[in-house]
């Protein structure tokens, strides 16, 4: 996780995004993040020191005390040194501090 810097509500651009989530094999579709950025309490975006994305999760919520951990997306080339275990972490804490008493997270049993 060297030269990667953590954002709480920093800009993200859709475009950046959508990068991101073909990085890693999913399927994007453009325009999704400026629909859903206001349904979200806050996100955790993870950047290098020229600024690419290479982390992020949404946090959604319901506007009182139950949010959704959602999104997690880590770069390839960021996989598997601790940086989506750090972007969550970071969220959780920041939810907290928003007051929220439950924090929701689906995942597959592989992941675990």
């Amino acid at each position: 996780m060297h030269n990667v810097t953590l954002g709480w509500r920093t800009p993200v651009e859709d475009a950046e995004l959508v990068d991101l989530t073909i990085a890693r094999g999913g399927v994007a579709e453009p325009g999704w993040w400026d629909r859903i950025r206001p349904h979200s309490l806050g996100w955790v975006a993870a950047r290098t020191s020229d600024d690419k994305l290479v982390g992020f999760v949404n946090v959604a919520w319901d506007g009182c005390d139950h949010a959704f951990l959602i999104d997690t997306k880590t770069h390839p080339s960021h996989q598997h040194q601790g940086l989506g275990t750090t972007v969550v972490k970071l969220a959780i804490s920041e939810t907290r501090s928003a007051g929220c008493e439950w924090l929701f997270v689906d995942y597959v049993a592989d992941l675990a």
